[in-house]
């Protein structure tokens, strides 16, 4: 089809003649593919040295003077001056540049528009996909928490990836995932879609537990955990430690139900492991005892467990016990709380005198840096390790303080030795923070925090402000807050700046609202 003709020269300049391009009146293509077509003709003669400059012809132009042109009035071309203008006292150019009348370069306007409107018609495709929220938040959280941060759900890759991507794990591991995305990124649109990702993982869960083939499974169990750890990520009231004890209780049942297979799995074993470990803790935060039936599981598997952290939760049963029994008022005299107290304190005291070698910390002297509480601090074998040694702390300082608050007056020795511990133990915390806020102590230690130093910081938060609320040292206070600040600040961790306030404003707050608040286990190695 002929699109257009090339005419005669019209003149000569150099040794380049000018052509004059002109386009068929009976071509019934779209504007932009014709100003298309001339632009790769011109193309096509530069290239060959036949074409030096493109005009392109835009009519006949008005020859009227510039104000008339401006004012669209009629211009009575009058070189000296149009009478439009004179009448309107304005100046009058005349008639304009005869070359202006005669050519135009527009080539590359006309360029731009043909693009422009080639781009409207054909939209650019995105240089990068576009992940769902979905997506992105299970990358997160088996990056970031899973294979990152904790030590408790080794078996989850596992199970995970041989689960239908329409069964209860898989919803309870997006259901998590997404209340885990929205926590650090405190967005409440993730925590709405998080809370319907949950009540669908509920609803398969509850499916698979109707079913005797499924209800018994390892798959089935690791969705009740996700599930329970949920609600520790989302439901943070110290109220709510109540309701945290349903999903756990009714996985004991389960485990209950199938003893003997669990024994002799290792992955369930792994699993009711956690199951012991969360159970307890949770009884801790809800002032109940542990229940018989979990104290029974933990005996079958201290066989097959053999670790610092299960010697550990351990004890830490008998001091939900002990809290519990001190809730429910069934002490005759306080002088048996201090010597309960007393006696699983030293228990603990015994613990960390076994702990293994790698365990204990490098100290590193470093004076007059105001992160650092005095002019030391202490690296430890990792955030594990820190997590645990802290976790052992926190406890014998419950532990001594109820020896301060329950001992008799006339007795001074257990006293005066409870507060010694206190003070020795609150210096040892705060040693302990350093490492991960520090700039380059640690490969993940950046300004701002990474997301694995933001975790680990979650872990130091509850053993700060133990260490600052019983403490009798004004000094560590003021520097337990301005640490808590820095996190907050550099770190972007709010729940960090509102410790802080409660630690500044009511420091008499009990521990275990605060560890509701930071989540309970749910940020925990």
């Amino acid at each position: 089809m002929l699109l257009g003709t090339l005419n005669k020269p019209t003149g000569v300049t150099g040794t380049h003649a000018v052509f004059d391009i002109r386009l068929c009146s009976s071509f019934r293509f779209p504007a932009e593919s014709i100003l298309l077509v001339c632009l790769r003709l011109i193309k096509y003669l530069r290239t060959r040295g036949l074409l030096i400059e493109a005009m392109v012809n835009r009519g006949k132009p008005s020859s009227d003077c510039l104000p008339c042109r401006k004012r669209k009035l009629r211009c009575d071309l009058d070189n000296k001056g149009c009478s439009q203008c004179q009448r309107a006292k304005l100046l009058c150019h005349g008639y304009r540049d005869p070359n202006q009348l005669t050519i135009r370069d527009e080539t590359y306007s006309t360029k731009q528009k043909a693009l422009a409107r080639k781009t409207l018609a054909n939209p650019a495709k995105p240089t990068a996909l576009q992940l769902g929220w979905d997506v992105r938040a299970r990358q997160a959280f088996f990056s970031d928490y899973i294979f990152g941060f904790s030590r408790s759900y080794d078996v989850l890759a596992a199970l995970y990836k041989r689960a239908s991507s329409l069964g209860h794990l898989s919803a309870s591991v997006d259901a998590v995932s997404l209340a885990f995305l929205s926590s650090q990124s405190n967005t409440a649109s993730l925590r709405h879609l998080a809370n319907e990702r949950y009540v669908v993982a509920l609803q398969r869960v509850g499916h698979a537990l109707r079913m005797p083939d499924f209800s018994a499974t390892d798959e089935t169990l690791q969705s009740v955990l996700l599930l329970d750890l949920y609600e520790k990520m989302v439901n943070r009231d110290h109220q709510s430690s109540m309701a945290w004890t349903t999903h756990v209780l009714g996985a004991v049942s389960l485990v209950k139900n199938c003893r003997n297979r669990i024994m002799t799995s290792y992955i369930s074993r792994r699993l009711a492991t956690r199951l012991v470990v969360t159970l307890t803790i949770s009884c801790g935060a809800a002032r109940m005892r542990v229940p018989n039936t979990l104290i029974a599981l933990r005996e079958d598997l201290s066989s097959h467990v053999d670790n610092a952290k299960w010697d550990f939760t351990g004890l830490v049963v008998h001091v939900v016990n002990l809290q519990a029994d001190l809730h429910n008022c069934r002490f005759t005299y306080s002088s048996e709380v201090a010597e309960r107290a007393k006696d699983i304190d030293d228990r603990f005291a015994e613990l960390e005198r076994t702990l293994p070698p790698s365990w204990i910390p490098r100290r590193i002297f470093l004076p007059g840096n105001p992160l650092l509480f005095g002019h030391y601090y202490d690296i430890y074998l990792d955030h594990f390790v820190t997590q645990v040694r802290n976790a052992i702390r926190t406890v014998r300082m419950m532990l001594n303080d109820m020896v301060l608050k329950h001992s008799p007056g006339d007795v001074s020795v257990p006293r005066y030795d409870a507060a010694i511990a206190i003070s020795e133990i609150a210096g040892q915390i705060c040693a302990a923070i350093p490492q991960f806020i520090l700039p380059g102590v640690r490969p993940d230690n950046q300004v701002p925090f990474s997301p694995l130093q933001k975790l680990q910081c979650y872990t130091l938060i509850a053993p700060l402000y133990i260490a600052g609320q019983l403490s009798t040292d004004h000094g560590l206070r003021d520097w337990v807050i301005h640490s808590l600040e820095y996190m907050a600040e550099v770190g972007v961790m709010k729940t960090a700046k509102d410790v802080a306030d409660i630690l500044r404003a009511t420091p008499d707050m009990d521990y275990w609202i605060i560890y509701s608040m930071l989540g309970s286990y749910a940020l925990a190695a």
